[in-house]
């Protein structure tokens, strides 16, 4: 069965959705990664506490991570 797939191509194709799914979760997530890094920027003007800074520094974390997961789905690096 699987040498059946290989043959005709279909592998290939399911390859490709599974590339294309993934990256395009992966840009969502990265969407999702700016809109909580602008709400912690937002939060931290509206109610200045003490442990702002560590949760900027969180929210850039995850803008990174999710950006280097993009690149590394896509083929980048």
């Amino acid at each position: 069965m699987l040498v059946d797939n290989l043959a005709s191509g279909n592998f290939l194709n399911a390859v490709f959705i599974i590339k294309a799914f993934l990256g395009l979760f992966l840009v969502f997530y990265t969407v999702f990664a700016l809109i909580i890094f602008r709400q912690v920027q937002l939060m931290a003007k509206t109610l200045p506490v003490s442990i702002s800074p560590f949760l900027k520094f969180m929210a850039i974390i995850q803008i990174g991570v999710s950006l280097a997961l993009l690149f590394v789905v896509l083929g980048v690096f």
